[in-house]
């Protein structure tokens, strides 16, 4: 059973980053067909690197793949094992505020994902699903974790909206 939902996790995030690079390359496409082709030595002179382009379409992918990977690792080595036991919640006693760490982390992660060219609502989904991901493979599912997760990566994927969008109109 957690195994299915595990690899369910992972099939939506991947579906997720599918989409995202179909679109670049029906885009590129019709880019493509408009504009004649530069040759190489008039685009170095233009100033034009077209393997820096390139590159930069590919750090959304390591982001996803570094999160299915982190996911799919945490799942097969068992690395945090929760066994439950305890009331959770929002105010859970522990040594460190646990929802608020967990808030924190995904919004710092969504924020890497964005930084690496993800948009930030495909970066937040992923990073929620990453965090279910996890709670499943620690045994004990906390929903409250998962909600923290979740918070945090909306919280982030609305302020890197906001920013983008605050630095188009000063342009």
């Amino acid at each position: 059973m957690l195994s299915r939902r595990l690899a369910l996790t992972l099939a939506f995030a991947s579906s997720l980053a599918a989409s995202r690079v179909r679109g670049q390359q029906a885009a590129t496409e019709a880019d493509s067909t408009a504009r004649p082709a530069i040759p190489a030595a008039e685009a170095a002179r233009a100033g034009i690197a077209p393997s820096r382009v390139e590159k930069r379409d590919r750090l959304p992918l390591l982001f996803y793949g570094a999160l299915g990977a982190a996911a799919t690792t945490a799942a097969v080595l068992r690395v945090d094992p929760d066994s439950g036991g305890y009331r959770d919640g929002w105010a859970t006693a522990t040594d460190f505020p646990d929802k608020a760490v967990h808030a924190l982390a995904a919004w710092a992660i969504t924020t890497v994902g964005v930084d690496l060219g993800a948009r930030p609502r495909y970066a937040a989904a992923a990073v929620c699903a990453a965090g279910t991901a996890f709670e499943f493979a620690q045994g004990y599912v906390s929903v409250y974790d998962v909600a923290a997760d979740c918070v945090g990566a909306a919280g982030a994927a609305a302020w890197q909206s906001w920013r983008a969008k605050r630095r188009a109109r000063r342009r």
